[in-house]
């Protein structure tokens, strides 16, 4: 009777969470999106570009540990190009450059990367999509 009592409270305390990060928060241009299994989104020790709700991000995961970051550069707005041979994300427009975990690598940006809330639950990838960072 205990373990089905710790079961039910887990499978709450997961579910009341899930329930708090998809509800629209204060901000109310932040939505989170579900992106389906996280195995279908971007392989474990893999990087994938995506676009969510209108925002380019790179993704990056180990395990189930996932990192969003945005592809908009911090410098003048301008968008980014990953090129992951070199292990950078490039600026066209003044030639900026950043690593891949979003530090500032070339001036003339200063400031790195934003990223964006990730969460997996029950195996299923969730993204916060801060539009004050886009």
């Amino acid at each position: 009777m205990l373990i089905s009592i710790g079961a039910l409270l887990a499978s709450w305390t997961g579910a009341e969470a899930l329930r708090r990060f998809l509800a629209p928060t204060s901000d109310a241009s932040s939505h989170a999106h579900d992106l389906g299994p996280l195995d279908g989104v971007v392989a474990d020790g893999a990087r994938k570009e995506l676009t969510i709700g209108g925002t380019r991000v790179l993704i990056a995961r180990r395990g189930n540990d996932v990192r969003v970051l945005d592809l908009t550069c911090t410098h003048a707005r301008c968008p980014l190009e990953v090129h992951l041979p070199s292990n950078r994300i490039r600026c066209a427009c003044h030639g900026g450059a950043f690593d891949l975990e979003g530090n500032v690598l070339n001036a003339p940006p200063t400031r790195p990367l934003p990223t964006h809330e990730a969460r997996v639950v029950n195996g299923n990838l969730y993204v916060r999509i801060h539009q004050e960072h886009t």
